[in-house]
C-alpha cells in the first residue's frame, strides 16, 4: 500500500497531523458530563452499599472493558437535573459504538420519563435503578455483544484496533515533542514517518470496523431494544420499590439519602414481602399527605388553611376580584363565580373529634390475605397513614389488630414517643384466622374508659361480614351515646359488592370500595386528617 506521507514536510501539512496527532485520541468512556459533586454523591452511595453491583462487573469486565463507566453514566442519566452528552471525539470506540447506544434506548425508552421521576435529585432510587439496569444488562451481555459484533466479531476487533492506534498516537506525540525544526534529525523524521504512515492507514479500518457495529446494531435492533426495554422497566420497578419504601416508613419522606438510616430500612423492609406490598400502598399515601401539607398557605395568627376552588365571597382571596376594576373584565369574574372556580381559602371549621386521637380496628383474617393480600396491605397503608395524621397533629393513635374471638393486638403510639422500629413491628404483625367484631370493639371501649383515648374517635376497616350479638349491639348503643365517639367504617369489598356490614347503623360515615376505589376512599378518609 502507498504511503500517504513521502516526506516531513507534506506530513506537517496534512489534515492528518491537523486534526489527529494533535488531538489526543479518545480515551472517554464516560459519555455523559457530570458535575464534581455528581461523581462524589455516586461514590459515596456506592461505597454503602454492597457490593453487588461491583461483582456484576468483575464478572463483566473481560467482556467489555469500561462496564464501571457505564454504570456510573448510568445514574447519571437518572440523577442529574442536567444530562449532558459529551461530543463523539472525545469517546473511545467502545463508548461510542456500545456504551451510548445502550444508553441512548434507556434514555429513549417508554419508562425513562417515570424513572426520571423517580429518580432525579434522590441518590438511593437513581442508584438502585443504575444496579437493576446494569444486572439486567450483565445477565444479558452475552446477547448484546453477539448482536454488536455480528459474524466478524467486530466490536471486539474495533476495541483492540483502537487500542492499538491509540498506542502509536502517543508515540508519534513522543516524537514529535523530541524534533526540532531548527535541528531537523532524518533518522527521527524518517521513524516519525513511517509511524505516522502506519497510523494514517489504519484510520479507514477503523472507521470501516464502526460503521459495521453500528450496522449490526441497526439489524438486530428489535433484539437488542427487548432486553433495554426489559431493563429499563426492571429498573423503574426497583426505583419505585425503595422510593415507595422510603416514603412509607421513613421519618423523613422527603429524604431519600445514603444514610444509615435509610439504608438499615431498605434492608429491613426487603427482608418481608408483606412490608414491600404495604409499601405501594403506603408511599403514595404519604407523599399525597406531604405535598398537601407543603402547600397549604399560612393565615392569620398561625392557622393553616387549604386553597379550594368555589364561590364563597368571604373566603375568596384577594387576586380574584381583580377583573371587578374594569367593566371589561367584570364578565370573567361572574362567569368563574358561577362555575364555583374562584380561588378561595378552606373555610375554618371548629376543631371536632375527627381531627383528635385515633383508634383503628384493622381486621386482620386470613381472607385478607386472599388475591395476594392486597387487602391486607391496603388495609395496613390506610391504618399507618393515619398514624401519620395523628403524629403530624401531636394526637394518640391506637391500632388494634384482630382476627378470631378473643385474638387480637393493641399497639399504641404516643406523639414523639415511638420509633420507625416500633412501627414496623407493628406492621410485621398479622393474626390470620377468622373474623370477630366485638373483642377490638371492646377493647377499644377500654382505652376510652382509661382517659388517654377518652376524646378517641374509631376507624373500623374490614372485608367481611361478622354475627354481633344483641347484648353486644346495646353496649355499642349505651356506649356512642356516652361517650360521643364517631365511627367510620371502611369496607374492602370489592370481592363481593354491596355486602352487608352489621355495624352500619352505628357508623357515622362508610365508605366501600367498590363503590369509589381504593384509592379514592384513602383520600377522602385522609382528607380531613391531614
Amino acid at each position: 500500500m502507498r504511503d500517504a506521507f513521502i516526506d516531513f514536510g507534506k506530513l506537517m501539512q496534512s489534515a492528518f497531523f491537523r486534526d489527529r496527532l494533535k488531538m489526543v485520541f479518545g480515551k472517554e468512556n464516560r459519555t455523559l458530563y457530570s458535575r464534581r459533586i455528581e461523581d462524589e454523591i455516586y461514590r459515596e452511595v456506592r461505597d454503602g452499599r454492597d457490593n453487588m453491583l461491583s461483582e456484576l462487573e468483575k464478572q463483566a469486565q473481560g467482556k467489555l472493558p469500561g462496564i464501571s463507566d457505564l454504570s456510573r453514566d448510568v445514574f447519571q442519566s437518572l440523577f442529574s437535573m442536567n444530562v449532558k452528552e459529551k461530543p463523539e471525539n472525545a469517546l473511545s470506540p467502545m463508548a461510542k459504538k456500545f456504551h451510548r447506544p445502550i444508553l441512548r434506548q434507556l434514555m429513549q425508552s417508554p419508562a425513562y420519563p417515570a424513572l426520571r421521576a423517580v429518580c432525579e435529585g434522590n441518590e438511593l432510587p437513581a442508584y438502585d435503578a443504575a444496579e437493576e439496569f446494569m444486572r439486567q444488562v450483565c445477565e444479558n451481555l452475552d446477547q448484546l455483544m453477539d448482536a454488536a459484533n455480528g459474524p466478524k466479531r467486530s466490536l471486539s476487533v474495533l476495541d483492540k484496533e483502537a487500542a492499538k492506534q491509540e498506542d502509536r498516537l502517543e508515540q508519534l506525540g513522543e516524537l514529535l515533542k523530541r524534533h526540532s525544526p531548527s535541528q531537523p534529525g532524518p533518522r527521527l523524521e524518517k521513524k516519525i514517518l513511517q509511524l505516522a504512515n502506519r497510523a494514517h492507514s489504519k484510520v479507514g479500518q477503523l472507521a470501516a470496523l464502526e460503521k459495521m457495529v453500528e450496522d449490526n446494531l441497526l439489524h438486530h435492533q428489535e433484539q437488542v431494544g427487548d432486553v433495554l426495554s426489559a431493563a429499563g422497566q426492571a429498573a423503574m420497578e426497583k426505583a419505585d420499590e425503595t422510593a415507595q419504601i422510603l416514603l412509607s416508613w421513613g421519618t423523613n419522606p422527603g429524604n431519600m439519602r445514603p444514610d444509615a438510616l435509610n439504608e438499615q430500612l431498605l434492608q429491613k423492609v426487603r427482608q418481608n414481602e408483606q412490608l414491600v406490598k404495604i409499601s405501594q400502598y403506603l408511599g403514595r399515601l404519604r407523599e399525597m399527605m406531604r405535598m398537601k401539607r407543603k402547600n397549604a398557605t399560612v393565615y392569620g395568627r398561625g392557622e393553616k388553611y387549604g386553597l379550594e376552588l368555589g364561590n364563597r365571597l368571604r373566603s375568596v382571596i384577594s387576586s380574584e376580584f381583580g377583573p371587578l376594576a374594569a367593566l371589561e373584565t367584570i364578565p370573567l369574574f361572574l362567569r368563574k363565580y358561577q362555575r364555583g372556580a374562584l380561588l378561595q381559602y378552606q373555610r375554618r371549621e371548629k376543631v371536632c373529634k375527627g381531627q383528635g386521637d385515633k383508634i383503628v380496628c384493622l381486621d386482620e383474617s386470613g381472607s385478607t390475605m386472599q388475591n395476594g393480600g392486597d387487602n391486607a396491605a391496603w388495609g395496613k397503608a390506610v391504618a399507618y397513614a393515619l398514624l401519620d395524621a395523628a403524629g403530624f397533629h401531636r394526637r394518640n393513635f391506637a391500632l388494634i389488630h384482630f382476627s378470631d374471638e378473643d385474638d387480637f393486638r393493641t399497639d399504641i403510639f404516643r406523639p414523639g414517643r415511638y420509633t420507625p422500629e416500633d412501627v414496623l413491628s407493628s406492621a410485621s404483625t398479622f393474626l390470620n384466622g377468622g373474623t370477630d367484631y366485638e373483642a377490638p370493639l371492646r377493647e377499644a371501649f377500654r382505652l376510652m374508659d382509661t382517659g388517654e383515648f377518652r376524646q378517641a374517635d374509631i376507624v373500623f376497616i374490614t372485608d367481611g361480614e361478622c354475627w354481633v350479638s344483641k347484648s353486644f349491639i346495646q353496649e355499642l348503643q349505651k356506649k356512642k351515646a356516652a361517650m360521643g365517639f364517631t365511627i367510620t367504617g371502611i369496607l374492602m369489598d370489592q370481592a363481593s359488592p354491596g355486602m352487608k356490614f352489621t355495624l352500619a347503623p352505628f357508623c357515622d360515615e362508610i365508605y366501600r370500595i367498590s363503590e369509589l376505589g381504593g384509592q379514592q376512599v384513602a383520600e377522602r378518609l385522609l382528607s380531613g386528617r391531614i
